[in-house]
């Protein structure tokens, strides 16, 4: 059977609500859950992982945005897996993405996604791989179980700020506005529905789509 390292990334993460409802999306199509994690990713691992685009100048915000607060790593197993995961997520820049497709949905602004899929079988070979030795991702009998208590534990209720997040970030880009006060609503409605996430970690997180925010207008 086909394999996908499927990350729930720290937008997801801390949005619990968004990050259940994605997880329960991808397990309806029928997949098997072989390994679930809640983790804290390592700025070691974060370069690993993101190798393939290290000269590439969004090199180091994306290890700064996979690090800024937890992620759930998954593998996912089943027929046709990897581009079945991909399709449901949608295209990875989120204003690209169907509405109807989980980054359509939930994602807040071009790589600020939700989620990484591997993206061919030879590429989840060598991302399983990785994880299991960097990150301790292992596969265990209890993965499903693991999964659908997440789902339940967060899954429940109305909350959900994508839009409103969204709105702050194409406004301050077309207003060119970079002011602190940008900053804080994002910590504030990021910080809204981020139960058992450390505040910190809400901060980075909201510090790093701010930082994204500031590239683009500059190269306005």
């Amino acid at each position: 059977m086909e394999q996908s390292l499927v990350i729930i990334k720290p937008d997801g993460v801390v949005r619990r609500r968004v990050g259940a409802l994605v997880i329960d999306a991808l397990l309806k199509r029928g997949y098997s859950v072989k390994a679930f994690k809640e983790m804290v990713v390592s700025d070691a691992l974060a370069k690993m992982h993101y190798a393939v685009h290290k000269d590439k100048p969004f090199f180091p915000w994306l290890v700064e945005f996979i690090t800024s607060a937890p992620v759930v790593a998954i593998i996912l197993e089943g027929e046709g897996v990897i581009e079945g995961v991909r399709e449901a997520l949608g295209a990875t820049f989120v204003q690209k993405a169907a509405p109807e497709s989980l980054r359509g949905r939930y994602g807040i602004w071009a790589g600020v996604n939700i989620a990484h899929a591997s993206d061919g079988p030879d590429t989840a070979a060598e991302e399983i791989a990785l994880w299991k030795r960097e990150a301790g991702l292992e596969e265990e009998a209890g993965a499903e179980e693991k999964a659908r208590e997440y789902i339940g534990r967060y899954i429940h209720g109305e909350t959900d700020y994508t839009g409103e997040i969204r709105a702050i970030v194409r406004d301050a880009i077309a207003k060119k506005d970079t002011s602190e006060g940008v900053l804080k609503k994002l910590e504030e409605l990021l910080s809204k529905d981020a139960d058992d996430i450390p505040q910190d970690s809400v901060r980075r997180l909201a510090r790093v789509i701010f930082d994204f925010i500031h590239e683009e207008v500059e190269k306005a």
